[in-house]
């Protein structure tokens, strides 16, 4: 069995300096937008895709923000946190690894629509967090690719990926992603959501939004098929359906919504 240190990936020497820098300002308290903008605006490929999903029409905007500072004011520093975070990870694989990747990242953001569309059915939960939650639920997994490649790509559609990933790493994908995102000083919510979201009855905190990110994804098997998928569904969303009333007609929006804004925001999601 390989023992995981997640802390270890921001040591990698080959890491991108992007993600360093990035880090670097996550991990301090005191940082503001302006300090995550001056990170952002030296990587010209994540300006333009922060700028362009500031602008997007998913997220009421057409062509109006015109600034790094303006769009992590609009989006909200978690979001954009989450976007960077996202797909800094994804670009530190090399370019086999991101186009044999592509789906599972087509897949997280599937999933953190699908969550934000949920959220809308139910109280007190902010879309917001349910979409940078659901964007970044899989992130566990590119972990492990990044630092056992071979080893992981080999269980990668495995309906059984919990236990060999456990078998092999010590630790599954769903606790590495919520270590991951907690050394990156994220907010709890997202953290147990992301930790959790596989086994949301777990959670003792924010545990309707860890359950809104465990149906997406079970929901997301069934709306966007992928072998990348490992939303398997159970007695556990059964009972979520139960607990956030949410009856067949609603699903039927969430899916209708969620084919229709998948199809709109692929393009400001590829890495």
């Amino acid at each position: 069995m390989t023992s995981v240190n997640i802390a270890s990936l921001t040591d990698l020497p080959t890491l991108p300096l992007i993600l360093r820098s990035l880090f670097e300002v996550l991990q301090d308290e005191k940082s503001t937008f302006v300090d995550i903008a001056n990170v952002i605006k030296h990587d010209q490929s994540l300006t333009e895709k922060i700028l362009r999903v500031a602008n997007s029409p998913y997220f009421g905007h057409t062509g109006k923000v015109n600034t790094l500072e303006q769009a992590i004011m609009f989006l909200g520093y978690d979001l954009v946190k989450g976007i960077c975070l996202g797909t800094s990870v994804f670009r530190f694989l090399g370019r086999n690894e991101r186009e044999r990747l592509g789906k599972l990242w087509q897949h997280s953001y599937e999933v953190g629509i699908i969550a934000a569309n949920i959220s809308d059915h139910v109280c007190n939960i902010e879309r917001g967090i349910c979409f940078v939650s659901g964007l970044l639920h899989d992130i566990g997994r590119v972990i492990f690719i990044t630092l056992h490649k071979e080893k992981y790509l080999l269980m990668l559609s495995s309906d059984k990926i919990f236990l060999k990933e456990k078998e092999v790493f010590g630790i599954d994908h769903p606790a590495a992603g919520g270590n991951f995102l907690e050394n990156a000083r994220l907010p709890e919510e997202i953290v147990c959501s992301v930790r959790y979201h596989h086994k949301p009855s777990m959670c003792t905190r924010y545990r309707e939004t860890s359950s809104v990110i465990s149906l997406a994804e079970a929901l997301s098997r069934s709306f966007f098929p992928k072998i990348e998928d490992d939303g398997i569904w159970t007695e556990e969303h059964d009972a979520i359906l139960l607990e956030l009333s949410l009856d067949e007609g609603k699903i039927k929006k969430v899916r209708e919504k969620a084919v229709e804004e998948t199809a709109a925001m692929q393009e400001l999601f590829t890495v």
